[in-house]
């Protein structure tokens, strides 16, 4: 009881007391603004990246099985076994041709898709009837809805007195658009039958899941098909998956740094609250705690103080971004691809917004402790300067 009464008053000394220190309350107010501005930060960052990462996956899907080395009648073997396992995943030849518009010329990675076994979301609404065309690759064509567009694929030939790249035609029956210029810019879906007519053979080479597999029933197709090979979206935009990371930690290198400054702040501010209570320390000692007992008192108050605004900071950023979520706030102009600012907090972001400026928080103040303590001031002394 005795302890609690003197952290009151060590409490009431910074905030109430005639001679409160304001560097020390500055500090504390630092450190709750510092763990605050963490977590918002993170959680919104993290709505942006999720956001980006959600719109890619719904176009390229989790992960594919690879099948350029099996043939047209063991994809069809496995693909009748997969469906026992998954039943979202579409079975495409993916292939990279020339397409021409009139006088535009332009690359072009096709999705050929067997749209009677299963049609991922973002197509389901679309026109399938012929070529369903990147908004922005559509744009660099000058192609509208029925521009009749011709596909030439290099790799493919016929032979008429020479080898002539195969060639085939196709209409525009629809436009997508993701808002990311790697789909929009350079993709194209279309059906199956029109891609192995181009290429002049039946062949499946792709097999892209819009659910995430399993790694055991993955491990199982691979060791049952030699030759079978998987990839992720995170190895396929291993660019982009490492960028985002370096995002995230410049972000909280920039966090420590200000930390750090608060800490020197926090150091300043302690070692001027622990010389204006120092008398009153000598006043209990006197009253009949022991000099060890006040020192640890001490510590702990500021270990207290630390925890607890950092801890507010972090609560008071946790609800500020779910009202933020849950009010759907309209900010940004139409042109941009989110117009209310997104929001994707995890546990571990909460846990890293606290641990962060507590670290650096509590590293300074130890050391100021331990500064006010090697001075070892002799309360009886102290007591024969004041009377």
């Amino acid at each position: 009881m005795i302890k609690l009464d003197l952290f009151f008053y060590f409490f009431s000394y910074i905030f109430r007391s005639k001679t409160r220190q304001k560097l020390i309350f500055l500090s504390i107010i630092g450190l709750l603004i510092s763990s605050f501005s963490l977590v918002v930060l993170q959680g919104v960052m993290g709505g942006l990246q999720n956001g980006l990462i959600k719109r890619n996956k719904n176009v390229m899907g989790y992960g594919q099985f690879i099948l350029n080395d099996i043939s047209y009648e063991k994809s069809l073997k496995l693909i009748e076994e997969l469906e026992q396992k998954y039943k979202k995943f579409t079975i495409e030849y993916e292939i990279e041709v020339m397409v021409k518009h009139e006088n535009y010329i332009n690359g072009v990675v096709l999705h050929g898709i067997d749209y009677d076994h299963y049609v991922p979301d973002f197509l389901k609404t679309k026109d399938k009837s012929e070529i369903i065309l990147g908004s922005e690759l559509a744009r660099q064509l000058k192609g509208f809805y029925g521009s009749t567009l011709v596909f030439t694929s290099p790799a493919h030939t016929t032979f008429m007195l020479r080898e002539i790249p195969r060639q085939g035609s196709s209409r525009i029956s629809d436009f997508y658009s993701s808002e990311l210029p790697e789909i929009d810019g350079i993709r194209g879906w279309v059906r199956l039958s029109f891609i192995q007519n181009l290429i002049g053979k039946r062949k499946i080479n792709t097999l892209r899941f819009f659910e995430k597999p399993s790694p055991e029933v993955r491990m199982s197709f691979l060791n049952k098909y030699p030759g079978l090979k998987y990839t992720s979206w995170e190895e396929k935009n291993s660019t982009l998956v490492w960028a985002l990371n370096l995002e995230t930690k410049v972000m909280l290198f920039l966090f420590v740094g200000m930390s750090l400054l608060i800490g020197i702040c926090i150091t300043i501010g302690f070692l001027i609250f622990y010389n204006k209570v120092k008398v009153d320390l000598a006043s209990f000692w006197i009253l009949g705690l022991s000099k060890d007992s006040l020192l640890n008192l001490i510590f702990y108050f500021g270990q207290i103080i630390t925890i607890s605004f950092t801890a507010l900071g972090t609560g008071l950023g946790v609800l500020f971004l779910f009202l933020l979520k849950t009010n759907k706030f309209i900010l940004m102009p139409e042109h941009f691809v989110e117009r209310n600012i997104p929001v994707h907090l995890e546990s571990f972001h909460i846990f890293l917004s606290f641990i962060v400026p507590y670290s650096v928080a509590c590293l300074f103040s130890y050391y100021t402790f331990r500064v006010f303590k090697k001075n070892n001031y002799s309360f009886i002394n102290l007591i024969r300067r004041v009377g």
